[in-house]
């Protein structure tokens, strides 16, 4: 694990979501420990070629009731987990590519798990789950059948032997999945489909050699056997009833082994698929959780911006009340004194305060002119008195007017 944390640490820096990839990546590899990370070159499709991260091993894979490590590789594009990664069967030397649905002939793997990949629904472990049921439904390799030449009779099976019986070719298998205390094998292979009816290898007894393929009970009818066509018969080895027992043993250990594997991969597939659709819909929720949680703060923002500005305009309105409620007590004790019609109108300049006194005698003069010439006009003063007062008012307005024009063109006002 200190290999993989240096490794990791080395060769994410381009990664990036480099702290999400490698808790994906070390949880991965905890649940599948055949895997292992290495850094390796790849060509895209338009001829580029960047360095991956990839995930390179076997992972165990249950299928017709045995156990097989298929070698596949995982490469991890650089926005990984945002990114689906690319999963590849990579077969040995002694094995070939079954292309089917799900894999293409060079080993290209295409699976709705991969197509409709979302993070943080999607990740490598399920992934390689997902691969685990699917390659136990329809292997993607199978080993290539390879003639040797014929064996001793006191030797047990070689892997790949041909042989014929009955006029029908069989191979010999790999040797099946490994049991509990014997040591594990590379890769376990199926069998090319479409070749007759071969035996799996058992595991020998030191000392006691297995007998062949002509001590178990056979479909095909009782003819000689020969091995690779030589025509040379063979003859059983004294110690067939004791084999005999062994083999039964063995059989019905893996018949029953077979049948709890079987049942463990249906139940691990339903919790797979239950498991899913229960966090998909626990992922809804919390997604919506969280969109109502956004409006809701978004809600409590404006409301407390609201309450700001009411605040701000109810101390406002308090300082306009408190101006009005002492507005409200002057007028009401001037009511109470007698009005001085001088000061009730006042100006806020000096200036201001001779031109409307000029102004008012100015036009109190109009007046008095317009009342005598009424008088004289019904005969209640004589024609001297109205000229000589005439002429003192006309005189004395013709200053005040002068006086007026003055006082508007130092205030800056149109002259009138």
């Amino acid at each position: 694990m200190i290999a993989c944390d240096n490794f990791l640490n080395d060769n994410l820096s381009k990664y990036k979501y480099a702290s999400t990839v490698r808790d994906d990546v070390k949880s991965t590899l905890s649940a599948y420990k055949e895997l292992r990370p290495k850094l390796e070159p790849f060509v895209f499709n338009d001829g580029s070629s960047r360095d991956l991260v990839c995930l390179e091993g076997t992972i165990p894979v249950i299928y017709q009731d045995a156990t097989y490590n298929i070698p596949i590789a995982v490469f991890l594009y650089e926005t990984h987990p945002h990114a689906a990664p690319m999963v590849y069967v990579r077969p040995t030397s002694t094995m070939q590519i079954k292309a089917n649905d799900f894999v293409d002939k060079t080993g290209l793997v295409r699976l709705p798990y991969i197509s409709e990949w979302k993070h943080p629904g999607s990740d490598l472990a399920g992934l390689l789950a997902v691969l685990q049921v699917v390659f136990g439904e329809k292997c993607p390799v199978f080993s290539k059948a390879v003639a040797t030449p014929s064996v001793n009779h006191s030797s047990s099976y070689p892997s790949n032997t041909s042989m014929q019986r009955g006029g029908v070719n069989m191979y010999a298998q790999p040797p099946m999945g490994t049991m509990d205390g014997m040591p594990n094998s590379t890769y376990y292979m199926p069998q090319a489909p479409g070749v007759g009816w071969a035996m799996p290898q058992l595991p020998t007894t030191v000392g006691i050699p297995m007998p062949p393929p002509s001590a178990f009970n056979s479909p095909f009818s009782e003819q000689p056997l020969t091995s690779g066509g030589s025509g040379v018969g063979f003859v059983p080895s004294s110690t067939d009833g004791f084999n005999q027992n062994v083999v039964s043993q063995d059989h019905f250990r893996l018949s029953l082994r077979s049948a709890v594997l079987d049942k463990i991969r249906r139940v691990q597939r339903e919790m797979l698929l239950q498991h899913q659709d229960e966090l998909q819909s626990l992922r809804q929720t919390q997604a919506d959780l969280r969109r109502g949680g956004e409006i809701l703060q978004d809600m409590i923002t404006r409301m407390d911006s609201e309450r700001i500005r009411a605040s701000e305009a109810l101390e406002s309105l308090k300082v306009r009340n408190n101006e009005l409620t002492d507005l409200v007590t002057r007028l009401s004790a001037a009511d109470k004194e007698p009005i001085n019609v001088d000061e009730a109108v006042d100006t806020t300049a000096p200036l201001y305060r001779q031109l409307v006194s000029a102004f008012a005698e100015e036009q109190a003069i109009e007046d008095a002119i317009y009342f005598l010439g009424e008088a004289l006009g019904k005969g209640a003063i004589e024609m001297e008195v109205f000229l000589k007062k005439v002429r003192e008012l006309s005189r004395k307005q013709f200053l005040l007017r002068a006086t007026v024009q003055q006082c508007r063109h130092k205030a800056g006002l149109p002259a009138c």
